[in-house]
C-alpha cells in the first residue's frame, strides 16, 4: 500500500513528499523555515524582488506621463494589475509558508489514512490526481500562450515597440539599450507567469484536495454495515468493530468542520484553509475585474491591429481562468460536503443498533449543511456567485457534474464571449468598461 502510494503522488505539487512546500515553489525562496536561513542563501530571493520592484517602477513612470491618454494608461494598468497581483500572492506565500505547511503535512495525515482503507480509495486518489496533472498542463499551456501574444508584438517591430510600456533612465533607442530592455522585460514575465502558476496551482489544488476529503469521507460513511446482514430475531449490530468503524468516520468528519474559532488559523482543518486564502482569493477577485475590463476598453482601441487584440485577447482569457478555476474548486468543495449527508442515509443503517443509529442520525443533520468557502463573509466561491440565472440547489450529483463539464467545455470553447455573458464578474466589468466608454465618447 505504500508503494501505492508513491505511485499516486510521485511528482505531485502538494501530496507525495515531506519537504514542503514543493521543490518547484523554492526556487522563488518560499520554503519553511525561510526566515531562518543565513541571508547569503536569500540574496537570491532579494535579488529578484529588487529587480521585480525596479521594472515595476518603470511602468509606474510610464503611466504617470500618460494620465491624459486613456488608452495608454489602461494598457499601463493591465500590465500593472497582473504584476501586483503576483507580487500580492508571492508575499502571502512567503508569510503564511508555516501555516500553509502545516495544512499540507495534515492532508498528508489523511491521505496516509484513507490508503489503508482499501483499494477504492486508492483508485479515487490516482483519479483526482490526473485531474490536478491536467490543471497544471493547462496553467502551463495558457501561461505559455501568454507569455507568447506579449512578446510577439516586440519581436515584430523592429526595435520600435517594447514588450511592456515603460519608461528608462537610459535611451532605449539604441541596439544595446533596447536589448538589454527586451532581455529584462521578457525574463520579467517569465518569472511572473512561472510565479503565479506555481503559487495558483498550489492553492487550487489544496481546494481539490479538500474535495477529494470529503469524497473520501462520502465513501467511508457509505461502507458501515456494508457486509451485515439483518438479523431475522435477535440484537442489532453493535459489537466493537463496526462501534469503531462508526466512529472513526464520525471523528474525520468533526476534525474536518469543527466550529470555527475566532482567532485566525484555528478551528477545524478545512476552516483553517480557507481563511488563509483569503486574502489571495480577494485580491485575485479584485485584479481579475479590473483586467477584464481593462483588456476589454483596450481590445476597443485596437480594432485594425491584430498584434494588440491577440496581446490583449489572451490576457483577458488568463483573467477568465485563473477566476473559474478558484470557483469550480469552490463549487466541488461545496458539494462533496453535502454528499456525506446522502452517504450516512445510503449506508446500511438498519442493522446497526439504536445507539449507533442516533450518532448517525446525528451526522446526518450535521452534513446537511454544505461547507461553502466564503471569502471574508462578503460572497460564497460557487458557481452562483457568478452565474446571474442561478441553477437550482437541488440538482442531482450527476446533473451537478454534467452541469460541471458543461461550464469547462464552455470556457475553453470557441463561443467564449457567449458563455462569460451570462457571468455577474463579467458583468461587473461590463459595467466599468462601458463606463469608461461613456466618458470617452
Amino acid at each position: 500500500m505504500r508503494q501505492a502510494y508513491g505511485a499516486v503522488w510521485e511528482g505531485g505539487v502538494i501530496i507525495g513528499s515531506t519537504n514542503l512546500p514543493p521543490t518547484g515553489i523554492r526556487t522563488l525562496g518560499i520554503y519553511k523555515d525561510a526566515s531562518r536561513t543565513r541571508l547569503a542563501r536569500r540574496a537570491g530571493f532579494y535579488a529578484l524582488e529588487l529587480f521585480f520592484l525596479l521594472q515595476l517602477g518603470t511602468i509606474v513612470w510610464d503611466l504617470a506621463t500618460v494620465l491624459g491618454d486613456i488608452g495608454l494608461f489602461g494598457d499601463d494598468m493591465c500590465i500593472l494589475a497582473g504584476l501586483l497581483l503576483t507580487l500580492a500572492k508571492k508575499w502571502h506565500s512567503v508569510l503564511y509558508i508555516d501555516e500553509l505547511s502545516e495544512c499540507i503535512e495534515q492532508m498528508q495525515t489523511y491521505h496516509e489514512h484513507y490508503l489503508l482503507q482499501g483499494e477504492w480509495f486508492v483508485r479515487r486518489m490516482r483519479h483526482q490526481n490526473l485531474q490536478e496533472r491536467m490543471l497544471q498542463d493547462a496553467s502551463k499551456l495558457l501561461a505559455t500562450l501568454l507569455a507568447s501574444c506579449l512578446m510577439v508584438n516586440a519581436l515584430f517591430s523592429n526595435g520600435e515597440t517594447l514588450i511592456l510600456r515603460a519608461i528608462y533612465p537610459f535611451s532605449t533607442a539604441t541596439t544595446l539599450g533596447y536589448g538589454c530592455v527586451f532581455v529584462c522585460q521578457a525574463f520579467l514575465i517569465v518569472y511572473v507567469l512561472y510565479s503565479m502558476v506555481l503559487i495558483d496551482c498550489i492553492g487550487a489544488q489544496a481546494l481539490s484536495q479538500m474535495a477529494l476529503l470529503f469524497c473520501m469521507q462520502r465513501k467511508q460513511f457509505e461502507l458501515i454495515g456494508a457486509d451485515l446482514q439483518l438479523p431475522p430475531d435477535g440484537p442489532l449490530h453493535g459489537d466493537r468493530s463496526i462501534r469503531d468503524q462508526l466512529y472513526s468516520a464520525i471523528a474525520s468528519h468533526q476534525q474536518l468542520l469543527s466550529p470555527e474559532r475566532p482567532l485566525l488559523f484555528t478551528g477545524s482543518f478545512c476552516n483553517r484553509l480557507k481563511r488563509l486564502y483569503e486574502p489571495n482569493i480577494m485580491a485575485q477577485f479584485v485584479c481579475s475585474m479590473l483586467i477584464i475590463c481593462l483588456t476589454a476598453f483596450e481590445l476597443m482601441f485596437a480594432k485594425g491591429d491584430p498584434m494588440q487584440m491577440v496581446r490583449f485577447g489572451a490576457y483577458m482569457l488568463a483573467g477568465f481562468y485563473q477566476v473559474f478555476v478558484w470557483s469550480f474548486f469552490g463549487n466541488r468543495v461545496t458539494n462533496m460536503s453535502t454528499g456525506i449527508s446522502d452517504a450516512t442515509i445510503s449506508c446500511n443503517w438498519i442493522v446497526l443498533a439504536d445507539g449507533l443509529k442516533k450518532d448517525l442520525r446525528f451526522t446526518t443533520m450535521r452534513s446537511q449543511k454544505p461547507f461553502v468557502i466564503d471569502v471574508y463573509w462578503l460572497f460564497p466561491l460557487t458557481y452562483e456567485t457568478f452565474i446571474a440565472v442561478r441553477v437550482s440547489r437541488g440538482l442531482t450529483r450527476k446533473q451537478n457534474s454534467f452541469c460541471e463539464v458543461f461550464l469547462f467545455c464552455s470556457f475553453l470553447s470557441p463561443i467564449l464571449l457567449h458563455t462569460i455573458s451570462h457571468l455577474q464578474i463579467l458583468s461587473r466589468s461590463y459595467s466599468i468598461f462601458t463606463l469608461l466608454r461613456t466618458m470617452i465618447e
